[in-house]
C-alpha cells in the first residue's frame, strides 16, 4: 500500500497580495500484501478499518488502478515510472529483483530539487553494491538487513546502513521513525516513502489487534492462525494510518499535503473472506491479482469520489513530477511509460489518452536466463475497460512458477492464500482471452471471438512491449 503526501509551490492572489505556498511535501506509504477487498469501505464484512474508510470518503479514488502481480516489481515501477521488466526486475528474489543502477528514481528527482528524502520500510530492490536505497536518492533510510523480511517484533534494522536493535512492533517503529523524519524536516521540504512489511506473512501482530478476529477463523484450517494474524496486521496499519493523518494535522501541513494510499499487489490471506467480486490473487494475471486501491488526498484540491480511468503504478512518477514541478531530463522522459494523472485528479470528468495500454506479467521464472520461455506465462494487457489475458507455461518440469501455476489451476492442488480454486484456474494455454471488467468484473465471459479487432490491437501492443523487454533481458 502506498501513502503519499505532497506540498506544492503555488501563488494565490487576493486583494492585491501574492501569497507563496511552500513546496509540496510527499509521503508514500506502500502496503505489502493487503488487497483491494481488505477495506470495510470496499465491502469487507469482517475487517474494521475506520481510518482507511475515512480516507476513502474524502479522497480522489481510482477504481481501475493496477499494480504488478507481486511486490518487488511494483516497487520498481513506482520508483521509475517504467514497467519493472524494463528496469531489470522480474522477480522478488535476487538477482531478478535488482533494479538497474542506471534507472532514474523519483527519489533522485526529489533530492535534486532540494527535498529531504527518507525511506522507512521495505525497499526490496537490492542492497549490495550500488543497489541500495542510499544510492537511489534517499538521504535517510531504515530497512531490514540483507533485504529479507526479518522479524515482526524487536527487529534489528539498518538505520543509514548501520545495524541497530529496536524494541516493539516493526510497523509501529517504521511509522514512528518516519514521523521523526518529518518533524526534523517540517520547516524544509521532504519526500517520505513508507513501504510497510505488513500484512505479508508470517502474519503476526500484537495480540490486541489479532484477538478480535480469532472468532472468524475456521479452527480446522491449518492456516487459521495466519489469517487472524493477517487481519490483526491490517488493524494495526489502520491505526497507524489514523495516527499519521493526525500527526500531519498537528504539524499544520494538511492543507499542503497530498496523501496517496495504495497496495503493492493483489489480495492474499484475505480473499477467502472478501475479494470485491474479483477473480485472481497475488501472482496471477487476473484482475484480482493486480487491482489496487488508490486514494489521493491533498486538502480540498482534488474532489472526492471515484475515477474509473485505466491507470496504475507507473503513473505515480510522472504525476508527482507534474505536481511538484520536478526537473525531468530527456533521459528520464525516455524511461517513463506512465502518464500524469493530474487532469483527472483535479477534474473528475476529465479523461486520459484513450489509446493508452498497460502490461502486467507475473514473471518469477526460476532461471534468469530462461526469460524467452515465459513470454506468455501469465500476462495481461489493459485498455480502458478491457483486459486481455494469456497463460502459456513453459515445458521445464523444474520451473517453480509454471509448475506451481499448473498444479493450482489445472490439477487443482497446492492452493496458496485461498482454497477457492477459481482464483487459480488459468486461461486456455496458447490463447488470448478478452474480458470487459465493467460488465464482467469476475472475468467469467471470454469475448475474444466476438471482438477480434480489439484482441488484435491489444495483443499487438503486447508484442511490441515484449520486444522492448527482451532487449533489456538480453543485457
Amino acid at each position: 500500500m502506498i501513502i503519499l503526501l505532497i506540498f506544492m509551490s503555488a501563488s494565490f492572489s487576493g486583494f492585491g497580495l501574492q501569497i507563496e505556498q511552500k513546496p509540496l511535501n510527499v509521503i508514500i506509504v506502500l502496503v505489502d500484501d493487503m488487497g483491494y477487498g481488505d477495506i470495510a469501505a470496499h465491502g469487507n464484512p469482517i475487517l474494521k478499518t475506520p481510518n482507511f474508510d475515512k480516507l476513502h470518503e474524502v479522497s480522489a479514488r481510482f477504481s481501475n488502478f493496477a499494480v504488478s502481480p507481486t511486490c518487488a516489481p511494483t516497487r520498481a515501477a513506482l520508483m521509475t515510472g517504467s514497467h519493472e521488466f524494463l528496469v531489470g526486475v522480474t522477480h522478488t528474489r535476487s538477482p531478478m529483483n535488482l533494479m538497474d543502477t542506471e534507472a532514474i528514481t523519483i527519489a533522485g528527482l526529489f533530492q535534486k530539487k532540494g527535498y529531504k528524502t527518507g525511506l522507512f520500510g521495505k525497499w526490496h530492490l537490492g542492497q549490495n553494491d550500488k543497489y541500495g536505497p542510499w544510492f537511489r536518492g534517499f538521504d535517510e533510510t531504515l530497512t531490514v538487513p540483507e533485504d529479507v523480511q526479518n522479524t515482526n517484533f524487536d527487529p534489528v534494522l539498518l538505520h543509514n546502513r548501520i545495524e541497530k536493535g529496536y524494541k516493539g512492533y516493526r510497523e509501529d517503529i517504521l511509522f514512528r521513525e518516519a514521523k521523526n523524519f518529518m518533524m526534523k524536516n517540517k520547516d524544509s521540504t521532504f519526500f517520505c516513502y513508507i513501504p510497510t512489511y505488513a500484512p505479508h506473512t508470517p502474519n503476526k501482530a500484537p495480540e490486541q489487534y489479532v484477538k478480535p478476529y480469532k472468532g472468524y477463523i475456521n479452527p480446522d484450517r491449518p492456516d487459521g492462525e495466519y489469517r487472524a494474524g493477517f487481519f490483526g496486521q491490517v488493524a494495526n496499519l489502520d491505526e497507524n494510518l489514523g495516527r499519521l493523518r493526525s500527526f500531519i494535522d498537528s504539524l499544520g501541513i494538511s492543507e499542503n499535503t497530498l496523501l496517496i494510499v495504495i497496495n503493492d499487489n493483489g489480495g492474499t490471506m484475505g480473499v477467502d473472506t472478501y475479494n470485491a467480486g474479483m477473480r485472481g490473487v497475488k501472482t496471477t494475471p487476473w484482475r484480482g491479482g493486480t487491482q489496487a486501491f488508490s486514494f489521493w488526498k491533498w486538502g480540498d484540491n482534488f474532489p472526492a469520489g471515484d475515477r474509473d480511468v485505466m491507470c496504475g503504478h507507473i503513473d505515480i512518477f510522472p504525476t508527482l513530477a507534474d505536481l511538484c514541478d520536478l526537473d525531468v531530463s530527456e533521459e528520464a522522459k525516455k524511461q517513463l511509460q506512465g502518464n500524469s494523472l493530474r487532469p483527472v485528479l483535479e477534474n473528475m470528468n476529465a479523461t486520459l489518452d484513450k489509446n493508452r495500454m498497460q502490461v502486467h506479467h507475473i514473471g518469477r521464472w526460476t532461471n534468469p536466463k530462461k526469460w524467452e520461455d515465459h513470454k506468455y506465462a501469465g500476462c495481461a494487457v489493459r485498455w480502458e475497460n478491457y483486459t486481455l489475458v494469456r497463460h502459456e507455461p513453459c515445458e521445464d518440469a523444474d520451473c517453480a512458477t509454471c509448475v506451481t501455476a499448473y498444479k493450482r489451476g489445472i490439477e487443482k492442488t497446492r492452493p496458496l492464500y485461498t482454497s477457492n480454486l477459481e482464483h487459480y484456474v488459468l486461461a486456455a494455454p496458447g490463447k488470448w482471452e478478452l474480458f470487459d471488467i465493467k460488465s464482467d468484473p469476475h472475468q467469467d465471459k471470454n469475448i475474444a471471438t466476438a471482438h477480434p479487432r480489439i484482441v488484435k490491437k491489444m495483443s499487438g501492443f503486447y508484442e511490441d512491449w515484449w520486444k522492448k523487454a527482451a532487449m533489456k533481458m538480453k543485457e
